[in-house]
């Protein structure tokens, strides 16, 4: 990863890192921040929420991410956000989102925008959602605020799991549907995009939202696998092994001929940091397309075996 330096030019904030991975972070966090305030506050469990995110990145090296997560720990070192904090982390998110508006724009080194924008958006869009669900529930002004994020960008994505998931979306942000009931369901659809709350202490858990429904039945026998995200059972080598040792052939990425998608129980990393993401976008495309590849979980194929 390239070293991260802060750039004494104001204009190119972008600049604070060359590193890809350093601004797809930095969309993620932005991301997270515009989910924490979208309902004009902060609580205690968004402050952890917000935590965790932080202490899951430490060690990334981005001075940034480095710095916030000092200043919101001091916060809740006593176990308790009181009012005069709550107000405090609300003013250093708002001013975090108001002077780096050009984060959402990355740029290539010659000042053009770059062609992996949908990246970018991806990581953002994965911030907004962990962002609004940190604290157990989604009213309105945040379901709104979804909705202006998604007419805003849906120009500028072109992914597959973006798509897909605009599918999705689309009946719980109808304006004609504002009851609780509603919200209630849109809460567990961003619950399975992202895996659930961000808690500190536990590793990020895996998307749930392209599974599979109901879960299908699993054949090893001259069947096509392909693993992504870590898995609770081992390390993908041993994984892979158990497969094999059922006449199943391991694949590296999803293909026209892959069967099954198996996702690992816990995250790894950002959504596009590794292969992660891009194997589950690819399988999304390949099901949308009408190819016949199966997308489980970890816990349905450890019962299968």
């Amino acid at each position: 990863m390239a070293c991260c330096r802060i750039m004494s030019d104001s204009t190119h904030l972008l600049k604070f890192s060359r590193a890809r991975l350093s601004g797809r972070q930095i969309s993620e966090l932005l991301g997270l921040c515009r989910g924490l305030i979208a309902d004009g506050e902060i609580v205690q469990s968004e402050a952890e929420s917000l935590y965790a995110w932080l202490i899951d990145q430490e060690g990334t090296g981005h001075p940034l991410v480095e710095t916030l997560r000092i200043q919101v720990g001091k916060m809740l070192e006593d176990g308790v956000l009181d009012a005069r904090e709550s107000v405090e982390l609300k003013r250093l998110v708002r001013s975090l989102i108001d002077n780096r508006p050009d984060e959402e724009v990355p740029l290539r080194r010659d000042g053009m925008p770059t062609n992996n924008l949908d990246d970018y958006q991806i990581s953002a869009l994965l911030g907004l959602c962990r962002g609004l669900i940190a604290d157990g529930e989604i009213d309105q002004s945040e379901a709104d605020a979804l909705n202006t994020w998604m007419v805003a960008h849906e120009e500028t994505v072109d992914n597959p799991v973006m798509s897909a998931f605009q599918d999705k979306l689309g009946a719980f942000i109808d304006k004609k549907a504002k009851d609780r009931d509603n919200n209630v369901q849109l809460l567990q659809l961003l619950d399975g995009l992202v895996g659930g709350k961000t808690e500190v202490g536990e590793c990020l858990q895996a998307t749930t939202l392209w599974l599979d429904d109901p879960p299908p039945e699993v054949v090893f026998e001259d069947r096509r696998f392909c693993l992504t995200g870590k898995f609770s059972y081992g390390k993908r080598g041993r994984c892979e092994d158990e497969v094999r040792a059922r006449g199943g052939v391991c694949q590296a990425s999803p293909s026209k001929t892959t069967d099954y998608l198996v996702i690992g129980s816990y995250a790894e990393g950002t959504w596009i940091q590794s292969a992660y993401g891009r194997k589950i976008e690819k399988a999304v495309e390949l099901r949308a397309g009408g190819r016949p590849i199966q997308i489980i979980s970890e816990a349905h194929w450890l019962a299968s075996m």
